[in-house]
C-alpha cells in the first residue's frame, strides 16, 4: 500500500500517460452522456457515474500538472537558454518588446488590408475609417522596428531615438483623426464590431489581457532609456484601449435587449479612448522634442 500511494503521490512514465488518457476518456463519456435522454434509474446511475469520475480524473490530472510544473519549467528554460535567439528572448527585454511588436505588425497589416477590402467593396465609410486607423498604426510600428533592425551603436544614437519618439508622437495625432472617424461613424450610424457569441468571450478575455499587459509594459518601459522601447509600448496602451472599446460595442450589439442607451455608453467610451490617444501623442510629441533640445544643447 505504501509503495501503491507513493505511486500515486508522484505517478511517472506509463502511470502519468495512462492519467492523462483516462482522464480524457472519462471527459468524452460525461460530455457524451450529455447528450443521452437519461430517465431511467440505470442510465442516471452511469451518467453521474461518469461526472464523477471525470470530475476526479480530471482533478488528479491537475495535481501532476502542478507537481511537475516547475520542473517542466527549469527543462523548457535550460532548452531555450540553449539556442541563442531563445536566449536573448529571455534575458533582453528590450528585444523581446520588438519581437513581440512584430507580432503586432503583422497583424495590424491584416486587418488594414481586410479593413481596406471591404470599405472599397461595401463603399462604407465605416471600414475606410477603420482601415486609415489600422494603416496609421502600421507605421507608427514598421517605423520602431526598421530602426532595431539596422541601428547600430553610433554617436548621436540618442538624437535619432528622440527624434523618431517625437514622430511617432505625430503619427499618432494623425492617427487620432482617423480614431476619432470611426468612433463618430460608429455613433451616428449605429455600427459596431461583430462576434459570434461564442467567440466574444475569448476576444474579451484578449481585450483584458491586453490593458493588463499594455499598462505593466508601459510602467515597466519607463525605466529604459531607449525612447524608441517606450514608444513601442505607448502605442500599445492606445491599441489596448480601442480593443476595450470594440468589446464594449460587441457587447451591446450582442446582448442588449433594446432598454440600454448603446448610443451613450458608446459615445462616453468613444470619447474616453480618443482623449487618451489626443493625451499620449501630445505627450510624446512634448517629451521627444524636449528630449532633442537637451541633446541639442550639450
Amino acid at each position: 500500500m505504501k509503495d501503491l500511494l507513493k505511486k500515486f503521490k508522484r505517478p511517472q512514465g506509463l502511470m502519468l500517460v495512462l492519467t492523462y488518457i483516462v482522464t480524457a476518456l472519462f471527459i468524452a463519456w460525461a460530455l457524451a452522456m450529455l447528450f443521452v435522454d437519461y430517465e431511467g434509474v440505470f442510465l442516471s446511475i452511469v451518467a453521474y457515474t461518469s461526472f464523477g469520475f471525470a470530475g476526479l480524473s480530471l482533478a488528479y490530472s491537475i495535481y501532476t500538472v502542478v507537481i511537475y510544473a516547475s520542473i517542466l519549467k527549469k527543462k523548457v528554460v535550460t532548452f531555450l537558454v540553449s539556442h541563442k535567439f531563445t536566449r536573448r528572448l529571455i534575458e533582453n527585454w528590450g528585444f523581446r518588446t520588438v519581437v513581440t511588436s512584430s507580432v503586432s505588425f503583422i497583424v495590424t497589416v491584416a486587418n488594414s488590408v481586410v479593413n481596406a477590402y471591404l470599405g472599397i467593396a461595401t463603399k462604407s465609410i465605416w471600414f475606410g475609417a477603420l482601415a486609415a486607423y489600422y494603416i496609421f498604426l502600421a507605421l507608427m510600428r514598421s517605423d520602431m522596428l526598421f530602426y532595431h533592425r539596422s541601428k547600430k551603436d553610433f554617436d548621436g544614437e540618442a538624437l535619432i531615438r528622440a527624434k523618431k519618439y517625437t514622430r511617432c508622437g505625430i503619427l499618432l495625432l494623425i492617427l487620432n483623426a482617423a480614431l476619432s472617424s470611426a468612433i463618430a461613424q460608429m455613433i451616428f450610424d449605429d455600427r459596431a464590431f461583430e462576434y459570434k457569441e461564442w467567440l466574444i468571450y475569448a476576444f474579451a478575455a484578449y481585450a483584458f489581457y491586453k490593458v493588463i499587459m499594455s499598462v505593466r509594459n508601459v510602467i515597466k518601459a519607463r525605466r529604459q532609456d531607449d525612447l524608441t522601447i517606450q514608444a513601442i509600448r505607448e502605442i500599445n496602451i492606445v491599441d489596448a484601449a480601442v480593443s476595450i472599446l470594440a468589446l464594449q460595442t460587441a457587447l451591446l450589439h450582442t446582448f442588449s435587449d433594446g432598454t440600454v442607451d448603446i448610443s451613450l455608453f458608446n459615445t462616453l467610451t468613444g470619447c474616453c479612448v480618443s482623449a487618451l490617444s489626443y493625451a499620449l501623442s501630445i505627450y510624446m510629441i512634448v517629451k521627444g522634442t524636449k528630449a532633442v533640445k537637451e541633446f541639442n544643447n550639450k
